[in-house]
């Protein structure tokens, strides 16, 4: 699995997730709450899409978003944890 880091990969993301199920953009964006015209510019990556929006796509596809830290290069580990939790 390659980390999506832009826009568009992550559009790309939800476009194969659709396909995958065998769903049109119509049918996805009506079981989202989106427009098509909306779920269209998602799907290529267009940079201001609305994060809720987004999220009820993924959740209309039953996907989830997972955080996962990027290895350091210098071999040094991160707990992601305390940093999403402000170090508590």
């Amino acid at each position: 699995m390659r980390p999506i880091q832009t826009s568009k990969a992550f559009g790309a993301a939800l476009r194969r997730a659709r396909k995958d199920q065998g769903l049109s953009q119509v049918e996805l964006a009506a079981r989202a709450g989106v427009g098509r015209p909306w779920l269209s510019e998602l799907e290529t990556g267009k940079r201001t899409a609305e994060l809720g929006r987004a999220l009820s796509v993924l959740s209309a596809l039953d996907l989830a978003v997972t955080f996962v830290p990027v290895p350091d290069p210098d071999g040094l580990t991160v707990d992601l944890g305390q940093i999403i939790d402000g170090g508590a």
